[in-house]
């Protein structure tokens, strides 16, 4: 746990250096340097270029995870594997290429915006989904090599930090929109650019392949775990964006764009949760070749306290300050606050059941994550039909909550019964409790005049409390251990 508890602690500072970045951009800059449908542009640009770099992988990308210590070998430049991530990735972008470039007019209908995409956007969205699929490639090798900081600072951090330079050009150069989605394009590509530069001063971006590696019984083994992925992956992708799709159709481009701004607050509380994913996922790979149920449950147990200790606080924190939040947004944006309530709340749940996704995802009942996306795909679609036209946005975080809490309540139901990996005891219950108190104890406050000093009063109290009675109560070893060490070295 030492590996994974040092890169995420390193990945989680860059992952908070990138929310500070990421709300100056998306709650400050976005609002109020473009418009509403500008702002749904954006976001229906990105959940495309996401959903077309999750079918281009040809789930390669998931199967690698799992088989990668089969390839790990230094000196033989891991038998080719960069160069095969490589080529299969290429063969599914051209797929993807030729099949909606193709089929488009069949696939969209007569959408004007969906055209408008296809069409007026369309070098960004293919630039976008390429970049961003190779720097999937990129960083799932970096990764496997156990690195896990570089993707995480690129991807959370500076990629975010390039974004917002292109948001602040808007501030001091006159450029419309046409003009402006092409330095935001530039700063999205950047993060490729780099860790393929990282990896080629590191003597590791090798492309010279190994035609006598993978053996017949690896290569059937990849594929079994690669279909199902393509489909897992797909659904993913579906359960992660189909709310802004439905969103847009069902309520239009506005709405979209509107949701898009107010969802980032929920994101927010699981950014800790995916630098864990991260490397755990190359941690619990290596234990099951290794057969060791213990160290797999270990991991099981700390990320679950651990994810919902950083988690729940992230909660309280934005949920107390949910109205100082709407002070500094334009007042159109009002219409998102319960998306951040529900889409927090099923991010918190997300969190409290740790790394049982990558525990499923790498074990031999993979199948059984595809065949849940599967079901969820179904239950997602049929509560974004019934509630998003009742409940507007709020439907749709309603629908989204759902969807994450039975996801992961089955796959916890299955990784019990099956591993007998059960990873919670009364800590996890104590730390629920300790949040709910500091949160009622929140609404004793009186609000200051000032919202900004308002926003760091309350935070700082609420964080104060909360990690103090944690600690004193040893609820999180690990952050016992984290606070004494950092003790320690400040008494030297």
């Amino acid at each position: 746990m030492g590996l994974i508890r040092k890169q995420t602690i390193k990945g989680t500072i860059y992952s908070y250096l990138g929310v500070a970045v990421g709300f100056v951009t998306t709650i400050v800059l976005r609002p109020h340097c473009l418009s509403t449908d500008e702002n749904g542009i954006l976001g229906l640009l990105l959940a495309i270029a996401a959903v077309i770099g999750q079918l281009s992988s040809l789930g390669f990308q998931a199967a690698s995870v799992r088989f990668f210590p089969y390839f790990r070998n230094a000196e033989k430049n891991n038998n080719g594997f960069l160069f095969l991530s490589s080529t299969i990735s290429a063969i599914g972008f051209l797929i993807c290429f030729l099949f909606i470039t193709i089929g488009g007019d069949a696939i969209w209908g007569d959408n004007p915006d969906y055209k408008l995409v296809f069409t007026t956007y369309g070098p960004i969205l293919w630039g976008l989904s390429f970049f961003l699929q190779f720097f999937g490639v990129l960083d799932n090798y970096n990764r496997a090599l156990y690195d896990t900081v570089t993707g995480t600072a690129l991807r959370e951090f500076y990629q975010k930090f390039f974004v917002a330079l292109s948001m602040a050009l808007l501030l001091v150069v006159s450029l419309n929109f046409k003009q402006f989605i092409y330095v935001w394009l530039f700063a999205n590509i950047l993060p490729t650019l780099i860790i393929a530069i990282k990896l080629g001063r590191e003597n590791r971006l090798n492309f010279t392949p190994d035609l006598s590696f993978p053996d017949k019984s690896l290569i059937k083994g990849m594929a079994s775990i690669s279909s199902f992925a393509v489909i897992s992956g797909f659904t993913t992708m579906v359960i992660q964006y189909i709310d802004k799709i439905m969103i847009y159709n069902l309520l239009g481009l506005s709405e979209t764009g509107i949701y898009d701004i107010t969802i980032y607050f929920a994101v927010v509380i699981s950014m800790p949760s995916r630098v864990m994913y991260r490397i755990g996922g190359t941690i619990i790979a290596d234990r099951w070749k290794d057969h060791d149920l213990a160290g797999i449950l270990s991991i099981y147990r700390k990320s679950c306290i651990n994810q919902l200790l950083i988690g729940l606080l992230l909660f309280i924190g934005i949920w107390a300050n949910i109205n100082n939040v709407f002070l500094i947004l334009p007042s159109e944006y009002a219409a998102g606050k319960y998306v951040i309530l529900f889409v927090g709340l099923g991010s918190l749940f997300d969190m409290a059941t740790g790394v049982n996704g990558v525990i499923l995802g790498t074990s031999k009942y993979f199948r059984f994550d595809t065949y849940f996306f599967l079901a969820l795909i179904g239950v997602i679609i049929g509560a974004n039909y019934l509630f998003i036209p009742k409940y507007g946005l709020t439907g749709a975080a309603m629908a989204a909550a759902m969807g994450t809490f039975l996801f992961n309540f089955f796959r916890y139901i299955f990784v019990w019964v099956k591993f007998g990996l059960q990873p919670f005891n009364g800590n996890n219950l104590a730390i629920l409790l300790v949040g709910l108190i500091v949160l009622a104890l929140n609404y004793l406050l009186p609000a200051l005049p000032n919202f900004i000093l308002d926003i760091i009063v309350r935070s700082g109290l609420i964080a104060a409390v909360y990690l103090i009675v944690i600690y004193w109560f040893r609820l999180s070893p690990e952050m016992n251990d984290l606070v004494n060490s950092k003790l320690k070295f400040l008494n030297r």
